[in-house]
């Protein structure tokens, strides 16, 4: 895409950006995907679109900000003859165009980023960032957030407080995305295929860095389920003094959509009836539950709902999930942690194929509905 009015050579990155009204505007990204460069033009053309306005960019430590976001916003303004120098303050960092302030801040002191209010913030490889930092500077800003970063952390706050809000906008982007790229360098990121897997996937293809006992690593987040779909049905795990789990799973081209709907504790059999009733789960869609609680199946075939009972292979059922696209809605708040924390047991260094009995209520549960329903469909005895 070239911009007619400033000639700027722009990425789909750029426009994805461009277009998102949300408030908060999350990149995630591997190498060269042009998700920093992005960012730096539409501040720039916002700045060329509005009056009074503040814009805020910020990284961890002031010798990163040089030598990435700031070497980009100027670099963009030379290019296209918009850098005045009378315009710059390089003793506060500082830049105006017209009536607006561009400021450039790094977040190494505390003191750096209380009291700032902008407009608009754009932190850069925000996962660098503690989260603190993110609430402080948040509190200050106005309109939107913008943030960019390599997902080299498996776990990170980002992932749990930023992309499971719905006024977040997820962008993921790799050096496929960025057709200005010289071919040298995209030999040098595809080499990374041959070096390291996990590398090649944080960097290469701008996924989330996972360890090898990591079971499930490649759901993704969605807003809702989608209202299209092939087939729905439920997947129930037992519980008292641990999380009774039900979740809610669609199918739609063979692909997984799924979302928390109960995840309580201490519900006795009649309780979770009365939770069932009151979240309109469906007498006529089947459910597919733990096949070693006999009498609690029959009591809630009893009461009316389509039980069954599930194939609880572990083995095939986390293969069932594992071969399949997987989304899980960003409000499903427990259902997501327990995918990012479910684990392959490890001992003496070797990854065992048998995962880590803690906190899996929700995997048991999406297991028993995914795999008994799609693959080979149990017959109990109740």
């Amino acid at each position: 895409m070239i911009l007619n009015s400033l000639k700027l050579k722009a990425t789909r990155v750029f426009e994805d950006n461009h277009n998102a009204k949300t408030r908060l505007v999350v990149n995630q990204g591997g190498s060269r995907s042009s998700k920093t460069y992005s960012i730096a033009q539409l501040f720039i053309i916002l700045g060329l679109q509005v009056q009074n306005t503040v814009f805020t960019i910020s990284r961890k430590t002031t010798p990163a900000l040089k030598a990435t976001a700031m070497r980009d916003f100027f670099d963009i303004l030379q290019t296209n003859d918009l850098y005045n120098e009378n315009d710059h303050n390089k003793t506060e960092s500082q830049y105006t165009i017209g009536s607006n302030l561009f400021e450039f801040v790094a977040v190494d002191q505390a003191q750096k980023i209380k009291g700032r209010k902008r407009h608009y913030l754009w932190m850069n490889e925000a996962n660098e960032f503690k989260y603190e930092d993110y609430r402080q500077m948040a509190l200050r800003t106005s309109k939107q957030i913008f943030m960019d970063y390599n997902p080299a952390d498996q776990f990170h706050w980002l992932y749990e407080h930023i992309l499971t809000r719905k006024d977040c906008t997820f962008i993921k982007s790799t050096y496929k995305d960025n057709p200005f790229l010289e071919q040298s360098l995209v030999e040098e990121i595809e080499n990374y295929k041959n070096l390291d897997q996990n590398y090649w996937r944080i960097y290469g293809l701008g996924e989330r860095g996972a360890s090898e006992a990591t079971i499930y690593s490649h759901w993704q987040y969605v807003d809702e389920l989608p209202e299209v779909y092939d087939e729905k049905l439920y997947g129930l795990d037992f519980g008292y003094n641990n999380h009774t789990a039900l979740v809610e799973i669609r199918i739609k081209d063979q692909n997984i959509y799924t979302k928390e709907r109960i995840y309580k504790k201490y519900l006795t059999n009649s309780a979770l009836i009365e939770e069932m009733k009151k979240e309109g789960i469906e007498m006529n869609v089947p459910i597919y539950a733990d096949c070693a609680e006999p009498q609690r199946i029959q009591e809630i075939k009893n009461a009316g709902f389509w039980i069954l009972p599930a194939d609880k292979d572990v083995a095939k059922g986390i293969d069932s999930l594992q071969t399949r696209k997987w989304w899980i809605t960003k409000d499903s708040v427990n259902m997501i942690k327990e995918v990012q924390s479910y684990k392959w047991k490890v001992k003496d260094e070797q990854v065992l194929d048998d995962p880590v009995k803690t906190n899996d209520h929700s995997m048991d549960a999406t297991r028993y509905g995914v795999h008994t329903h799609l693959n080979q469909p149990f017959v109990g005895v109740i």
